[in-house]
């Protein structure tokens, strides 16, 4: 951490995501996204995305994130969005549907990371989904992404047995999954 960044450590807002958060939403998205899987995805997976990055930008809305079993905030240091997460109550993952809600989202610019905001809209999913009733939650996570892993190992998550692959530009890369009780 540099140290003209550590001055933002005490200036951290958390709020609900906003329609004119799309921009920054999928920016943030694609940079983490390189910097974190450039060693499991090939370069194409990247290229494809940047692609329709405007198409998702002109689709976002409150309502495609925020509702009675759904939940989006963004982390902002002076303005700019440094970090964001979308939960569910409703899990995708066929394995653990109806029993688990669901940490869809989390990413935190490499520059940011290590200053406790992950942990902070972790908790924030975590208040609202035991609000709303939930007594577990799962999180998904590529196999070979080390770094996340350690950080869902040191909050006490707990490894499940299952694995499937997560489809990206039609190649399976293996996914690995904590669970954790609320």
């Amino acid at each position: 951490m540099k140290k003209s960044e550590s001055s933002c450590d005490m200036d951290i807002k958390y709020r609900k995501v906003r329609k004119e958060d799309g921009r920054e939403w999928y920016t943030l998205l694609s940079i983490v996204w390189r910097v974190a899987y450039s060693h499991i995805f090939p370069e194409e997976v990247f290229e494809e995305h940047d692609k329709v990055m405007e198409d998702k930008v002109g689709e976002f809305t409150e309502e495609k994130f925020l509702g009675e079993r759904k939940i989006a905030y963004v982390a902002e240091c002076e303005g700019k969005i440094v970090g964001i997460m979308f939960g569910t109550l409703d899990s995708n993952y066929e394995y653990f549907k109806n029993d688990y809600a669901d940490l869809v989202a989390l990413y935190v610019y490499p520059e940011y990371q290590g200053m406790g905001i992950a942990t902070a809209m972790k908790d924030i999913f975590v208040k609202w989904a035991k609000e709303k009733e939930a007594d577990k939650f799962v999180i998904g996570v590529l196999k070979d992404n080390t770094k996340a892993r350690r950080v869902y190992e040191s909050w006490g998550g707990t490894l499940s047995e299952h694995e499937q692959d997560f489809v990206t530009g039609n190649t399976g890369f293996p996914e690995s999954f904590y669970t954790f009780k609320i």
